[in-house]
Order: C-alpha cells, then sequence, then structure tokens
C-alpha cells in the first residue's frame, strides 16, 4: 500500500521565516525561527506524519498556508507540548487533568501544568510517533474502548483522556476539574478514578449552580474552593503559593486573552476573510489553551496580531478559501465542525462558543485573586443558563457577521444534547440565518466521518443559496 500523502512547506520560504523572530518560553529560554523551521519540515514530519497528511475529511492537520508565519509556530507549540511536558516532569512540576472551558490560572500560579482531556488524547495517540492518521485513531480507538469497558458504554469520548491515564499511556500526578460546568460526563468520569488500577489524587472544585450566577453565596463559594484546590497542591508541590502569585498570572492571562481577542477582531474586521478556518481557530483559541506555556503562547500572539493586521491591509485571502465564502458559526462543547473541509465546500468557520466564551472573560487583577477569579469564572457566557447563553451567541452569530449556525454535539453528551435545539431556535429566532443541529463521534479522532460531512456540505449549499 502506497504512503499517505504529506503536506510540505516550501523550501523557497525558508528565508522569510527564518528572518522572523522565535518564541520566548517560559523557562527563560527561547526557541529561533530556524529552529522552528527545522523541526516542522524534518523532525515533525517524522514524527508525527498524521498532522502532515492531506485529505479534506482529515482535521487536525497542519494549515497549508504555509506563508502565515504566526500558523506554522502556533502548529510547533502545539507539536512540542509533550516534549515540554515531559521535560518539566522531570524538573518535578506535576500535570494535572482538568475539564474544558475551565480557567486556568489557579493551577499555573501554583507550580502545575494543567492539560484537559483533548491534550491528553493526543499525548496518548502520540507517545507510538511515526504513525498515519489511521494508526493514531486506532490506537486512540483503543485506548477509548479500554475505559468504555471499565465505565459504560453510554460515557463521550473524553473517556479516552481518563483511561490513557489509569492504563498508564501518560502520567498525570492529580485530577482536578471543576464540576457541573457544560459537561455531565466530567463528573462521573473521575469519580470512576476512585476504583481504577491507578490511585490517583482527585481535588474536584464544585461549581456552584445559582440563577443569577453571580450572587455572593456562589462566589464565596467557589472562592473558597479555589483555595481549597491551590492548598491541596502546594501539598503536592511542597511550595506555598503567595497570593502575589495568583495575581501574577492572573495579569499574564489577561494580555494573552487581550491580544486573543485583538486578533479576533481585526480578522472580523476585514471584508476578505484573512486567514483559513484552522489558522483563525488556533490564533483566537489558544488564549484559552496555552500549549502547556503562558509565556510561549503570549509572544506567539503578539506576532499574529502584526500579522493579521498586515494580511488586512494587504487584502489577503486565507490559504483554501473561496471568493465570499459562507460564513459559519458553530456552537457545542469539545468539538468543531472540520475546518479543512468547511473551506473545501465553499465555508468558512468564522466563530465558536466554545473557548471564545473564556478568551472574552477577564479578571480583575486588584483585591482578593480567588474572589476575582471565581467572579470572572461565574460571568462566562457559555456556562450562563441556557436562554442567556443563546442571546449572548445570538449576539455573536450577529457581530461575525454569519451566513448561519451549526450546533454539534458528541455522541454521549448529554448536557449539550438537551440544550442544543432549545440554543439554535433562540438564535434562529434573534438572528433570522438558518440552523443546524447534529450528532457526531469524532471527538478524540482526527478522521471526520462521510455522514458528516455530507450533513456539512448540503447545510453550507442551502447557506449560499439562501443569502
Amino acid at each position: 500500500m502506497s504512503s499517505p500523502a504529506l503536506f510540505q512547506f516550501p523550501p523557497e520560504l525558508k528565508d522569510s521565516f527564518t528572518k522572523t523572530d522565535g518564541l520566548r518560553l517560559s523557562d527563560g529560554t527561547n526557541v529561533g525561527s530556524s529552529d522552528i523551521w527545522n523541526f516542522m519540515t524534518e523532525e515533525g514530519v517524522r514524527r508525527f506524519p498524521r498532522s502532515y497528511q492531506l485529505g479534506v475529511q482529515f482535521q487536525g492537520q497542519i494549515s497549508q498556508d504555509a506563508e502565515f508565519f504566526s500558523g506554522v509556530k502556533y502548529k510547533y507549540l502545539y507539536l512540542t507540548v509533550r516534549d515540554r511536558i515531559e521535560k518539566a516532569r522531570k524538573n518535578d512540576i506535576p500535570t494535572v487533568l482538568v475539564q474544558g472551558g475551565q480557567s486556568y490560572e489557579p493551577y499555573y500560579a501554583a507550580g502545575t501544568i494543567p492539560l484537559r482531556p483533548g491534550f491528553i488524547i493526543n499525548w496518548a495517540k502520540d507517545k507510538e510517533e511515526g504513525l498515519d492518521v489511521r494508526g493514531a485513531d486506532w490506537r486512540g480507538n483503543s485506548i477509548m474502548e479500554k475505559g468504555r469497558r471499565d465505565v459504560g458504554i453510554e460515557v463521550c469520548n473524553q473517556i479516552t483522556a481518563h483511561a490513557a491515564v489509569q492504563e498508564g499511556e501518560v502520567d498525570v500526578d492529580l485530577i482536578a476539574p471543576y464540576l457541573n460546568l457544560r459537561c455531565s460526563d466530567m463528573a462521573y468520569l473521575v469519580e470512576a478514578h476512585r476504583h481504577g488500577k491507578k490511585q490517583i489524587p482527585l481535588q474536584v472544585v464544585d461549581y456552584p449552580i445559582d440563577n443569577p450566577r453571580n450572587t455572593p453565596r456562589a462566589v464565596n463559594l467557589l472562592s473558597q474552593e479555589l483555595r481549597k484546590l491551590v492548598s491541596n497542591i502546594s501539598q503536592i508541590t511542597g511550595r506555598p503559593v503567595p497570593d502575589d502569585d495568583l495575581r501574577k498570572k492572573i495579569h499574564d492571562f489577561n494580555k494573552v486573552r487581550g491580544l486573543a481577542r485583538e486578533f479576533e477582531a481585526i480578522w472580523q474586521s476585514a471584508d476578505i476573510p484573512p486567514t483559513n478556518s484552522t489558522d483563525l481557530r488556533n490564533l483566537s483559541y489558544s488564549a484559552n489553551e496555552p500549549m502547556a506555556d503562558v509565556t510561549a503562547t503570549l509572544s506567539l500572539l503578539e506576532q499574529a496580531v502584526a500579522e493579521v493586521r498586515d494580511r488586512v491591509e494587504r487584502g489577503v485571502r486565507g490559504h483554501g478559501l473561496v471568493e465570499d465564502p459562507v460564513r459559519v458559526f458553530v456552537c457545542g462543547s469539545c468539538v468543531t465542525a472540520n475546518p479543512v473541509f468547511v473551506d473545501a465546500v465553499g465555508g468558512v468557520i468564522v466563530g465558536h462558543d466554545d473557548q471564545w466564551s473564556e478568551v472574552l472573560t477577564d479578571v480583575a487583577e486588584e483585591g482578593d485573586p480567588y474572589v476575582n477569579l471565581a467572579k470572572g469564572i461565574l460571568s462566562q457566557p457559555y456556562e450562563l443558563p441556557t436562554i442567556e447563553r443563546a442571546k449572548w451567541t445570538a449576539a455573536e452569530v450577529k457581530r461575525t457577521r454569519a451566513d448561519g449556525l451549526m450546533f454539534i454535539y458528541n455522541w454521549g453528551c448529554q448536557f449539550q444534547s438537551t440544550v442544543a435545539r432549545m440554543v439554535a431556535d433562540i438564535v434562529k429566532k434573534e438572528t433570522g440565518v438558518p440552523t443546524l443541529v447534529m450528532s457526531v463521534g469524532e471527538l478524540s479522532k482526527t478522521e471526520t466521518t462521510e455522514q458528516s460531512q455530507n450533513r456539512i456540505e448540503s447545510f453550507i449549499e442551502l447557506l449560499r443559496y439562501s443569502r
């Protein structure tokens, strides 16, 4: 059988790329642009061929916009996450399995590296290097099915992350997510570790479900939960965490979030989309997924803002986009429409509700940092009661000039499947745009199914003719 076709960076771009700035890392070192280029054109291809594999059905692949250098540097940080984590663990920096959608500041302030299920899954899949898409997905599926045998067949695909921990595929020092956020599965997945093969410390943060969210009782409860979290992490690291350390991380994340919002605002201001869907998502939401290094993400976004501004001024169209593409907004946790496929069939993804909600929410830097964090977390639009969440989503649909909305939820996700139709109906009433609600089973997988591709393509065609 022939080898799959892989993306190759044009050699003629090397000189231009290596003249750009490198990336500052949190350990005080700097990775030069020449080192990044060499990794992305040589080592990365050898170790992670699935990320270079060409095909519109493969999500997660490298953006083929090789001239958008910030996108290349993003992928470098993404592909080297495992290397940095393993280096950090050798230096006694613990790793923590957390939840999607939650704030990272307390974990970094306490001297740990927090990782959401998606990163744990990719860490496990990439431990066997040199795999193509099918090989990596096969490896991920085998881990997932072990988890389903232990916990239950109805659980969503994020069981892969928890099974990877229990099967010894990856090592974490603590399991400490927020509970009651956007996900019905996380609670019993955490509980399942109590009778797992490996006994790993558990520390959950109870997110209060008050209505309205920001009641004094809720703020007080959540701030106490965050203090308890940091205190318990301190017992693992043996290092106290002064309040000023947490304030410093809040400041760092506010700065990163501000740059991500600036990048996205410049992108949205353009008549011609300046990047493809993949690069917009990667750069905009890197403030919420800093790839185990907040300093490096800050360095990346500083460059991305300047680069996207230049593209808008020059009228550059993102690679792979058709002229005047259909603009699509995507809703749902831990999921997106395959951006490569959306671009290929004449669309462009202009926004998501998940993750963007966190990027929009800064935290006050003066006063009690735990109270400030609690207030920020409780005000994130995605976590509000469903009607309020839907009205915020409708406002985002208008702001991004979307032609339509897709609400996609993963098989097994009881929470998002319950609210999907209600959110979509409110958005349609508020904005008048067509909506699509669909279920997929693609969390933890690189290859999207033909069934989901057909529905997405049909929806984009409908939008094109209804504009």
